[in-house]
C-alpha cells in the first residue's frame, strides 16, 4: 500500500494550527473581558469571529500550501512564515466583518492579544511537531525503508538530495549499483551489490519502496526487474526525464530531490482511508486487550496446569514487507512443539508452503478448546495496539515458511498482517492449497477498502461463532 505522505503532514499541521487559532482567541478574550466566549459589546458573536479567522486560515491554505517547506525551515524562517499567515488571516477576517458592519463591535485589544498569543503558540506547536511527528507516523503507518537503485553517475546526486530533504519518513536501507563496482559505500550508503542480485535482494529483505535512477542504457534489463519487484508488491518510482518549461513552472508528479519519477504501486491509499483503518485497529486493540485481562484470568491456570510451560506462546513471524515481529497467542501445544514440528513434516495436509494437521498430537486438551472457539488469538490484540499487526490483513508466516517464497507470493505481505482476513472467511478449513490462499489474499490487496475489511470482520465473527475460526 502505498500513501502521499504530504497530505496527512499538512492535515497535521492544519489540525494543530486551528486548535492554537481557537485556544489563542479565547485567551485573548478572557484576559480582555474576563470571559471565555462574551464582552460588553451585546453585537459581539464570538462564534463568528472564530468562524471568520478559520475560514480565512484554511482558505489560504487551500490556495497556497504554506507548508511545503515545512522541515526545511529554520526557527526565524517558520517565525516569519506564521507572522505573515496570521497578518493575512486577520486581514481577511477583518474586512469581512467590516463589510458586515461587525468589526467595530470587536475590542482592538482583543485582536492585538489574539495575534500575539496566536503566532507564539503556533511557533511552539510548530516546533514540537518537527520533533514529534515523526511518532505519529510510526502511530499511524511506520517508516518507510527504500532501497535506491541507481549507476555511479547518479548515485552522489541521489543521496544528496535524499539527504538534503530531511524526510524522516524513509530510511534507506542501502543501494543496488547496476554496473557493479567494488565501492562498499558511497556518500555513507551501503552498496548491496549489482542488478543481478537485485531481485534476491528484494525478495528477502524488509523493504517499502524502491527509487530507480538510471540511464538509459539500463532501461530495458531494469523494467524485466521491475515486473518483478512488483509481482512482490513493492512500490517502485522510476526516475522519468522531465523538461523544464520557463513558461510553465509547476509539475505533478512524485519529486525526490531534483529526480521526478512515476511511482507504481498495488494500491495506492489515500490518507482519510489509512487513518480509519489504524484507528479502527487502535479501538478494536484496546477492546480486545481489555478482554484479554479477563481471559488470562480465567484461562491462563488450566493451561499452566495442563503443561509446563509459559500461558502465552511468543513466536517469530514476517509482517508488512518483510518485517520481523513477535506474534503473541495463548499457549495451545505442549512446550517442546516447535522441536517436534519437523518430524510431524510428513503428515502435513496442506500443499505448500503453510503447514496444517487436523489432529496435531502436539495440541493440549485445553489447547483444542482454544483453537476451536479461536480464543487463543487474543493475545495478538497486543500486536494490534503495537501496529504490528491489523484486524484485518494477512495471516503472517513463519521465518521458515517465508525463506522458500517466491516473488509473487511475497505480495500478500505488501500489507500489514491481520488477525483475520480473506482466506479466513472463505473456508479455511477446506482450504488446502498453499496457492489458494496466496490467490485469496492478493484479491484482498488488490481490492482493498474500508468497507470490506468491516465485511470480513463480520463474517470472522459468524465463523468463531460456528466453530470454525481463523489461526
Amino acid at each position: 500500500m502505498y500513501q502521499r505522505k504530504s497530505k496527512l503532514q499538512n492535515m497535521i499541521i492544519l489540525a494543530v494550527d486551528c486548535i492554537c487559532i481557537t485556544v489563542s482567541l479565547v485567551l485573548a478574550n478572557y484576559i480582555r473581558n474576563g470571559r471565555f466566549f462574551q464582552s460588553d459589546n451585546v453585537r459581539m458573536d464570538f462564534g463568528f469571529l472564530l468562524s471568520a479567522c478559520l475560514a480565512m486560515f484554511l482558505g489560504i491554505n487551500l490556495l497556497h500550501n504554506t507548508n511545503r517547506n515545512f522541515y526545511l525551515r529554520g526557527p526565524l524562517h517558520e517565525l516569519a512564515c506564521i507572522i505573515q499567515n496570521n497578518a493575512v488571516m486577520f486581514a481577511g477576517a477583518a474586512v469581512f466583518l467590516y463589510f458586515l458592519n461587525l468589526l467595530d463591535a470587536y475590542s482592538r485589544i482583543v485582536f492585538f492579544l489574539f495575534l500575539l498569543i496566536d503566532c507564539v503558540a503556533m511557533f511552539i506547536s510548530h516546533q514540537l511537531l518537527k520533533k514529534y511527528v515523526p511518532a505519529i507516523y510510526h502511530l499511524i503507518g511506520e517508516e518507510r525503508k527504500i532501497l535506491l537503485v541507481t549507476d555511479e553517475g547518479h548515485a552522489n546526486a541521489l543521496i544528496s538530495d535524499f539527504k538534503s530533504m530531511k524526510d524522516f519518513t524513509y530510511e534507506i536501507q542501502g543501494m543496488i549499483l547496476v554496473h557493479g563496482t567494488d565501492r562498499e559505500e558511497i556518500s555513507g550508503v551501503k552498496v548491496l551489490g549489482d542488478q543481478s542480485s537485485l531481485v534476491e535482494y528484494c525478495k528477502g529483505a524488509s523493504l517499502d519502496e524502491v527509487i530507480v535512477v538510471v540511464g538509459g542504457e539500463y532501461e530495458e534489463e531494469m523494467l524485466r526487474d521491475m515486473e518483478i519487484l512488483a509481482q512482490m508488491g513493492i512500490t517502485i518510482h522510476y526516475h522519468i526525464p522531465v523538461p523544464e518549461l520557463q513558461s510553465a513552472s509547476q509539475k505533478i508528479l512524485s519529486q525526490f530531490g531534483r529526480f521526478y519519477t512515476v511511482t507504481y504501486a498495488n494500491r495506492v491509499a489515500s490518507v482519510g482511508e489509512l487513518i480509519l483503518k489504524r484507528t479502527t485497529d487502535i479501538i478494536g486493540g484496546i477492546f480486545g486487550c481489555l478482554f484479554l485481562l479477563v481471559l488470562t484470568v480465567i484461562l491462563g491456570p488450566m493451561i499452566k496446569l495442563e503443561s509446563k510451560g509459559p500461558v502465552f506462546f511468543a513466536q517469530k513471524r514476517v509482517g508488512r514487507n518483510g518485517r520481523i515481529f513477535k506474534m503473541y497467542k495463548f499457549r495451545s501445544m505442549y512446550a517442546d512443539a516447535e522441536a517436534r514440528k519437523a518430524e510431524l513434516m510428513e503428515k502435513n495436509e496442506m500443499n505448500g508452503l503453510m503447514f496444517k494437521m487436523e489432529n496435531d498430537p502436539r495440541v493440549t486438551k485445553i489447547g483444542h478448546f482454544l483453537r476451536k472457539t479461536s480464543l487463543d488469538e487474543f493475545p495478538q490484540f497486543v500486536n494490534i495496539l503495537k501496529g504490528d499487526m491489523s484486524l484485518v490483513g494477512t495471516r503472517p508466516p513463519t521465518l521458515d515458511e517465508f525463506a522458500r517464497y517466491s516473488p509473487y507470493h511475497k505480495k500478500r505481505l505488501s500489507f500489514r498482517p491481520g488477525l483475520t482476513g480473506m482466506w479466513q472467511v472463505s473456508g479455511r478449513s477446506d482450504i488446502d492449497d498453499f496457492e489458494t490462499i496466496v490467490r485469496l489474499d492478493v484479491e484482498y490487496i488488490d481490492n482493498w477498502s474500508f468497507l470490506l475489511d468491516i465485511k470480513i470482520l463480520l463474517k470472522t465473527v459468524l465463523a468463531v461463532l460456528k466453530g470454525s475460526g481463523a489461526k
